[in-house]
This record gives C-alpha cells, sequence and structure tokens, in this order.
C-alpha cells in the first residue's frame, strides 16, 4: 500500500488494460469457430436480422440455446448491427468486456478492502490466468464477459452498501444481480458472496447479525430461484439436461468432486487446456477420493485458520459456492468440466492466495494481522490444525515468530507468476484463430475426446478437405456409436465426394437419434435425389420445412426435385398420334 505505483489507481489500472489488450488483442483477426458459434450468430436467423422490434422481442423471451439471457442476445443483436457478420467484431466486443470485468473488479475490491496493492494482483490474475481465456476468446461464452461484469459492478456497489446502508445503494446492487442473470444464470451464487463479504472484508457479521444479513440477500434468492427455474426449463427443452438414467447420482457426486479438484490443478498448472472435456461417464474411485481429500483438507485448513486468516475461507468459500452449479450434479451437456465455468469461480481462489501469501510479508516480531484488527471475529480456534501432520511441516517454516519474507521477493514471485500466465494465455488463445486449429489441439492434449474428433472432422469438411475429415469422424463414432452430430457430419464428408448411397446411411442413423432435426432430413433428401429417387427425396424436404418453415435451402431442393420428379414423370408418359 506505500508504495508509489498504488497512491494513483490509474496506473495500475492501465497496466490492466495493456495486458488485457496485449494477451487478447489478436483475437480480432480470428474466425468463427462453429462450436456453438453458429447457434448464437452464423446461423441464427435473429441474430442475423439485426436490431429490430421483432428480434428484440425474441431476445427478452427466447429459450434458445439452453438459457434465459436476454442481455447476452441483445449484445450480440447490438455486434450484428455495428459488425455485421466480421467475426473480428464480435471477438472485440468479448475482449472489451472482459476488459470492464478487469477493471471493475480492481475497483470493487479497493474498495471493500482497501488494500489497493493486494486488489491490483487479484485483478490481474484474474486478467491474463489461461483459464479465462476460453470465456473471452469464444463468442459463444459472451453470456460469460457479460455476466462478469455485471457481477464486478455488483461487488463495487455492494462495497458502498456496507460503508452506508441505503436503499438506493441497495436497490442498485440487486439492479446490477437482475441485469448479471439475464446473462448468465450463474450470477445466481452471488447473494452467498455478498455474504461472504459481509464476514470480510465489511465486518457486518458483528454489527448486524446472521439472521439480518440473511434475510437482506431474501429479494435476491427470490429472484435467483426464479431465473434458475427457467433455466431448468430451458435446458430441458433444449435436449441438454441429462436424466439420472445417463448420469446416475453417484457418477454425478464423483464429476462434483473431481471438478472441485480439477479447476484447482489447472490453476496451479494450466497447460493442455482443452475444448471440450468429455465426460467420461464414472470417473475411476481413486480420482475422486484423491479428489474429495484434497477438498476436504483445504476446507478443514480455511476453517481453522479462519481468526487469524479470514480471507482463506471466504476466498474458499466464494469458489466452492460459485462452482457448485456447474460441477455436473445437475449435469448440462456431455462435457465434464469447461475453462469457461471458473470465470467468476477463481476470483476466490485469488483472493485467498493474494491475501495469503502478503501475510507472509506482514508478520512482525511474532505479530499477524487478525481478524479483530480486520474489523470481523472469529469461531474456531487458532491454527489448530498447524500441530497435526502435514500442518505442522507448513507451520515449522511459517512460524508466526519467524522473519517475515522480503517484500522484494514477494513481488518478484508475483511479477513471475503474471508473466508466465500472460504468455501461456498469450499462446493459449492462438488455438481460438479458427475451429481446425482449436480441435486439432483439443484432440492432442486430450485422450478419448470424441466431441474434439467431431469437430475437427466438421472443420475439414467446411474448408473443402473432407478425405482428411473421414478419420477423425470414424475415431469419434468408434468412441461414441449413438452421436448424432458425428453421424451427420460423416454424411456430409461423403456426399461432398460424391458417396451418396453411403452418405444415405449415415442420415438415416442421424436421424434415427434425433428424428426432429431438419438439416438431417435436407441432407438426406439432397442423398436420394443424387441418388435418382427424387420422390423420396420430396418427402425428405417437405419434412424438413414441416420442423422449420423457414428453412430457405430446403424450399428450394423441394423445388429442384418436385421439377426432376415432374419430368421423370413426363418421359415416362407415352406422346400420342
Amino acid at each position: 500500500m506505500g508504495s508509489p505505483f498504488f497512491k494513483n489507481r490509474r496506473l495500475p489500472a492501465l497496466i490492466l488494460a495493456a495486458a488485457v489488450l496485449v494477451v487478447f488483442g489478436r483475437m480480432v483477426s480470428f474466425d468463427f469457430v462453429f462450436y456453438d458459434d453458429q447457434a448464437y450468430v452464423v446461423a441464427n436467423a435473429h441474430i442475423r436480422a439485426g436490431l429490430t422490434a421483432d428480434s428484440l422481442r425474441w431476445a427478452l423471451t427466447a429459450l434458445e440455446a439452453g438459457f434465459w439471457q436476454p442481455l447476452t442476445w441483445i449484445s450480440l443483436l447490438l455486434d450484428r448491427e455495428i459488425w455485421g457478420m466480421n467475426p473480428g467484431g464480435y471477438h472485440l466486443t468479448n475482449l472489451l468486456l472482459h476488459l470492464a470485468s478487469v477493471l471493475l473488479l480492481f475497483a470493487a475490491l479497493d474498495r471493500l478492502t482497501g488494500e489497493t496493492a493486494k486488489s491490483f494482483l487479484v485483478a490481474a490474475l484474474f486478467a491474463v490466468h489461461p483459464l479465462h481465456v476460453e470465456p473471452v476468446a469464444w463468442i459463444a461464452a459472451r453470456k460469460d464477459v457479460l455476466a462478469g461484469v455485471f457481477w464486478s459492478f455488483a461487488l463495487l456497489l455492494w462495497g458502498a452498501y456496507g460503508e452506508k446502508e441505503g436503499k438506493g445503494s441497495y436497490l442498485a446492487v440487486l439492479g446490477a444481480y437482475v441485469l448479471g442473470l439475464a446473462s448468465k444464470a450463474m450470477v445466481v451464487t452471488l447473494p452467498a458472496v455478498l455474504l461472504l463479504l459481509d464476514v470480510w472484508p465489511l465486518g457486518r457479521l458483528g454489527r448486524r447479525g446472521w439472521k439480518r444479513l440473511v434475510l437482506e440477500k431474501a429479494p435476491f434468492l427470490i429472484v435467483g430461484l426464479a431465473v434458475g427455474l427457467a433455466t431448468v426449463a430451458a435446458e430441458e427443452q433444449a435436449g441438454a439436461l441429462k436424466g439420472l438414467g445417463e448420469y446416475p447420482l453417484a457418477a454425478r457426486l464423483g464429476n462434483a468432486a473431481c471438478a472441485l479438484a480439477f479447476y484447482l490443478g489447472k490453476t496451479l498448472l494450466p497447460f493442455d487446456l482443452a475444448v471440450p472435456y468429455p465426460h467420461p461417464g464414472h470417473w475411476p474411485l481413486p480420482y475422486v477420493a484423491v479428489s474429495l481429500a484434497v477438498v476436504l483438507l483445504l476446507t478443514y485448513g480455511a476453517l481453522r485458520n479462519y481468526r487469524r486468516r479470514p480471507y482463506l475461507l471466504v476466498g474458499w468459500l466464494w469458489y466452492l459456492v460459485t462452482l457448485l452449479p456447474v460441477t455436473g450434479l445437475v449435469q448440462i451437456g456431455s462435457h465434464a468440466f469447461a475453462d469457461r465455468y471458473s470465470y467468476l469461480p477463481l476470483t476466490g481462489i485469488f483472493i485467498a492466495v493474494v491475501w495469503g501469501g502478503a501475510s507472509l510479508g506482514e508478520r512482525r516480531e511474532g505479530v499477524e494481522r487478525t481478524p479483530e484488527a480486520e474489523g470481523t471475529t472469529g469461531a474456531y480456534d487458532d491454527l489448530s490444525w498447524e500441530r497435526t501432520g502435514v500442518g505442522r511441516c507448513v507451520a515449522a517454516s511459517l512460524k508466526a515468530d519467524g522473519p517475515p519474507v522480503a517484500p522484494g521477493t514477494l513481488a518478484v514471485a508475483a511479477a513471475g507468476a503474471m508473466v508466465l500466465f500472460a504468455v501461456l494465455s498469450f499462446v493459449q488463445t492462438g488455438y481460438w484463430r479458427d475451429a481446425e486449429t482449436l480441435f486439432r489441439h483439443a484432440v492432442e492434449v486430450t485422450q478419448d475426446n470424441w466431441v474434439a474428433r467431431n469437430n475437427l472432422g466438421a472443420a475439414l469438411s467446411r474448408r473443402g478437405r473432407p478425405a482428411e475429415a473421414v478419420p477423425h469422424l470414424a475415431e469419434a463414432l468408434r468412441l461414441r456409436p449413438a452421436y448424432a452430430d458425428a453421424l451427420f457430419n460423416m454424411g456430409v464428408a461423403l456426399a461432398q465426394q460424391g458417396l451418396f448411397d453411403e452418405a444415405r446411411r449415415y442420415y438415416e442413423g442421424a436421424l434415427s437419434l434425433r428424428p426432429d432435426w431438419p438439416e438431417a432430413h435436407n441432407n438426406l433428401g439432397i442423398a436420394l435425389a443424387e441418388g435418382g429417387d427424387p420422390a423420396a427425396a420430396v418427402g425428405r424436404f417437405q419434412e424438413a420445412l414441416r420442423l422449420d418453415p423457414t428453412y430457405g435451402a430446403a424450399r428450394r431442393n423441394l423445388e429442384t426435385a418436385l421439377k426432376e420428379l415432374e419430368a421423370k414423370r413426363g418421359a415416362k408418359t407415352p406422346k400420342g398420334d
């Protein structure tokens, strides 16, 4: 805090902005990756129509893509108005939203804690950590970075409310919360984080008591419950909500334990990041046991340190609570983990690490800052965990009466970590250049990734290289035989090579799994027509139009097939004398 660098907050803010621009700036030259980008922008008729009264009404009520996310849709509609279909503009918006989240987080933590240097370090970690590349670089993850803006803004407003509990400031926080929920439902956990901040650093628990603090969050909980129920309904409507038959309770609990440990591991060692990480169905019991042991050990350590280092428990619970909805207890899709899910939760880990690390340099003559000095009260005994097991070894090297770690050493370590993470993020960002690059990397760094194989095959087909696509699609089907997307894409790759009879069988396989798929009916119709059966093709085109009356390609194909059928019938009709 005493450093001249932090006396003028503009300089740290400029450095944060520069770091974000350097790490992510080249995204403006990147393409759509056709991994939900088509559903959100490229093939979304509402977005392509631009910002109109009809598209605005749709954005406010739509449950497409499995979410109620009106602000996310509106932001994409605005992009369409400004940038047209230039993907660079959409990437730029994501970058600017991430930058806004970073700066708001810095301002919020500074106001909440009064610790500018530590707040800067947390914001810097948030800005450049490799786990945050996915939500920033992926256009379809617009909801994550947009939600991050309102999340950080709500934290800043809560700092003002904590200083002076006025009705206006309370309503402002509630408004930011609603806007965050309208961006992404994961913001539903904000009330719990506000409650944690009441404990530390605001110290409101001692002044107000638990009952009042919890009742104060009741309006937040009611709004959050409504949005949560809408999200579950939307996911079920989209077919993304998985039942207990496909993912039993034991598999969900195991995945939840593994997820909590997975993100911690990737936070410390952010290598081999990929999209996506497929769900294996059941994690091996030893993996689940080790993951659960890590989580329980860290929870125990945070609890036992609460009185002297409350920020450890607050940061750890921040991580656990915000990550809980996306650990797989409610299974959405077929992935086990996703880097973007860490966007909001990791701030809690960064707070624990930064404040905990800084405490190593704050010990003076056996005296360390206590919760009483921070305005909070403790509920647990001092560090008894340090007298048992591994804790004894750790405590031996971190004695309260030992010499403090030199501030210069801490500064060098922090700077080194920032530079390393920034370099890794810069490299990771490059994989998002296009779909082929992204999924080729995913195939290289993961095993048995049927989703990445399928998407790599589809990307190669779109680039006019269907022969290269076939082996990847075949591998996806070997790993997951009943994979409708891979069956469809295999049909496309074969049809591109003129193998329409073979393509027909794959389209039929896809439709046996998803009979309400307009594109598959249309493509099957093309294969039938090319195989000399326009009558059967007509039926498929008509079914595609029944499922999607706005499907222009199917309508044109139907007209062509009807003409061919009429010509074929005319040729068989004998002419009179």
